[in-house]
């Protein structure tokens, strides 16, 4: 599980890696006094032969993250009907 779990934040971290490597893009934020008039502006366009290995990497890694969660979730249900039940114990510790 720790291997697919490695392996899954790497490709997504590759993955966002080559989208802001390749991307053309601009940011902007305001800041105002009521903070409804607050705004973030991201802009963000990858373009060139970055694309198709990014969106692979990416989607590849948020796969296999979903599927360590769901093997992590299996696992701590498992563990919890594997336990034995606790054995009982005397009353009095010189009871024949």
């Amino acid at each position: 599980m720790r291997g697919i779990l490695v392996t899954s934040v790497v490709c997504l971290a590759a993955g966002l890696f080559v989208i802001f490597y390749f991307c053309n893009g601009a940011t902007g934020f305001s800041f105002a006094y009521p903070l409804s008039g607050c705004s973030i502006h991201i802009d963000i366009t990858t373009t060139g032969v970055g694309v198709p290995g990014a969106v692979g990497l990416t989607l590849t890694g948020a796969f296999l993250l979903i599927v360590a969660t769901v093997i992590a979730l299996i696992g701590m249900f498992r563990r919890k009907a594997d336990v034995a039940p606790a054995t009982r114990h005397r009353d009095s510790a010189f009871e024949e």
